[in-house]
């Protein structure tokens, strides 16, 4: 019960089903605590009195300095319990030690940010947000005694810019799952001819040459739900004995399984690539497919969003998969990218914007991540000199250490990409290379 008075439990409070995360846990300046400690020290003084007066008085000015004194304590205890958080999502304000008061606010609802520092915060840098939006009606318009008050405006900016992007994709995706689960399971036979290919088409079919042998004596299905009926794959040798596997899209035909197929991409390359397949692809359980014939019952662009998606799931297992192994050393493959970063620069220090920059991430998670390293002892936090200085990230000779051990963990893992080979990681890194290239 006595903790709940002086800890006030930030993290009970996050939404943590929505993904919530801490960005930076704000406590007031020490400055703050000058005006309780005179209190103490005068409720002190006054009870010393106490020791100068007849025995018959000395409990009054005993009396009075101790209640002086615990106003003080309380003063001081009230300043403690004042927490101001910045999370991925929203800032919140907690105050309070009897009754606690909690004041909130999303990131969408900052309309500007005024950062005051008296003459006395420039030296011991701190400062006073002021918040014009809505929230002077609920406790978070002022936010006094913040200390490193430009690192602080810098992150909320950041999240602030990345939080309505982060909103519109969650919204466009929640609405896409949500027409695939009401989609009913009737057109399994209609959507065989799309199910199959999954092995990854290009930008169009056209561009590769690619043709497809029907059987005569097949008819065409009758639904008229097929979108695209081209053909995307030419034959390779076909061998007998084997179970049937679809090699494109079209009608039912009675196919063979392929034991080669050359997949001629046309950039670069002198020599088409060979992708040997093993055994029929169980396509009609595999998920994306489905999501992508269900797609392509309804808008165009099939092609493309089944490889944005099989990119997506493969991102998220491959940072899975990094992840467990770096965990025996304390490490995440983002934080390990901070570190990686920071071990190739010939300073061995970032502006933390430049930071956020190169690494291509939410600014919530790369704060998140530098705060992590920070309290490890794996990089330091320097502030360049004046007063419109940069804060920078620096590694330590810890941090140099550990990212050596990482790295050759890391390599011996393969990244991740065992299944591949040398050229087959050559040629997607072309094709990676070019789209990102397009974007930037």
């Amino acid at each position: 019960m006595f903790r709940g008075l002086i800890d006030p439990k930030v993290e009970n409070h996050l939404i943590v089903e929505e993904g919530e995360l801490i960005v930076d846990e704000v406590r007031r300046h020490f400055l703050a605590f000058v005006a309780p400690s005179l209190i103490i020290a005068l409720g002190v003084a006054v009870a010393a009195i106490s020791f100068a007066v007849p025995v018959d008085f000395a409990p009054i000015p005993l009396g009075i300095g101790a209640a002086i004194a615990l106003f003080g304590v309380y003063r001081a205890l009230f300043v403690h319990m004042d927490r101001f958080v910045i999370t991925n999502m929203r800032v919140f304000r907690i105050h309070g030690i009897f009754t606690q008061h909690k004041a909130t606010m999303p990131m969408s609802r900052i309309l500007d940010i005024s950062v005051h520092k008296p003459l006395m915060g420039r030296i011991f840098r701190y400062g006073h947000f002021v918040f014009e939006s809505a929230a002077q009606d609920q406790g978070l318009r002022d936010i006094r005694f913040v200390g490193r008050p430009d690192e602080r405006d810098l992150t909320i900016q950041t999240v602030i810019q990345r939080s309505g992007l982060r909103s519109a994709i969650k919204s466009f995706n929640d609405k896409n799952n949500e027409d695939d689960a009401e989609e009913p399971d009737t057109n399994l036979e209609v959507d065989a001819d799309l199910q199959a290919d999954v092995e990854g088409d290009s930008d169009s079919d056209d561009a590769y040459g690619y043709e497809y042998d029907r059987e005569d004596d097949v008819e065409p299905h009758p639904e008229p739900a097929v979108v695209n009926s081209e053909p995307r794959f030419t034959a390779g040798e076909r061998t007998d004995g084997h179970s049937t596997v679809r090699a494109g899209a079209g009608p039912e035909v009675d196919t063979g399984e392929w034991s080669t197929m050359e997949l001629d991409t046309g950039h670069g390359f002198s020599e088409s690539e060979e992708f040997r397949i093993g055994s029929a692809l169980p396509a009609l359980n595999d998920p994306v497919a489905r999501a992508a014939s269900s797609w392509e019952l309804r808008w165009p662009e099939r092609d493309r969003m089944q490889t944005a998606t099989e990119l997506m799931r493969a991102h998220r297992r491959l940072i899975s998969d990094l992840d467990e192994k770096l965990r025996p050393l304390g490490l995440t493959y983002a934080r390990y990218e901070v570190l990686l970063l920071l071990f190739f620069d010939q300073q061995g220090a970032l502006p933390l914007v430049e930071l956020t920059d190169q690494l291509q991430v939410e600014g919530s998670s790369s704060f998140s991540s530098v705060r992590w390293l920070e309290d490890n002892g794996l990089i330091e936090r320097v502030m360049e000199p004046g007063d419109d200085g940069e804060v920078f990230a620096e590694i330590t000779p810890r941090g140099r250490a550990l990212t050596d051990r990482a790295s050759q963990i890391v390599a011996d893992a393969r990244f991740g990409l065992d299944s591949m080979t040398e050229a087959e990681c050559h040629q997607l890194t072309k094709l990676l290379a070019r789209q990102r290239r397009y974007r930037d």
